[in-house]
């Protein structure tokens, strides 16, 4: 098995905040699917690999804002308007933001 595809993903169009560790330079992004163990991303300038990054998003009907210490892993540019597509695995995640993520993934869509 592709060890990219270990973990159910499930698709989730939600916006986002990618910051760099200190919390500055937030640039909008636009999650598109998640798993337990990482998530793919839209932005509008190119992440470099490799990288650390500071996440930021809610899930659709919560207040609570989760925050997840993640590596880029590819970055590729999509269609014609300058953006690109971005996977990145977590490093440092909170228990509890990852229960709400795995409750989200293994719950059948409404």
């Amino acid at each position: 098995m592709d060890p990219r595809r270990e973990h159910v993903r499930r698709l989730l169009q939600v916006d986002a905040y990618i910051t760099d560790l200190h919390g500055k330079n937030a640039q909008p992004a636009q999650i598109i699917d998640i798993s337990r163990m990482g998530v793919a991303f839209v932005s509008d300038t190119a992440m470099p690999t490799n990288e650390q990054y500071l996440l930021s998003f809610n899930f659709p009907g919560s207040d609570i804002r989760n925050e997840i210490t993640l590596t880029v892993l590819h970055c590729a540019s999509i269609g014609s308007q300058g953006r690109f597509r971005n996977g990145a695995r977590f490093l440092v995640i909170s228990e509890a933001c990852a229960d709400r993520i795995f409750e989200y993934v293994t719950t059948a869509p409404a």
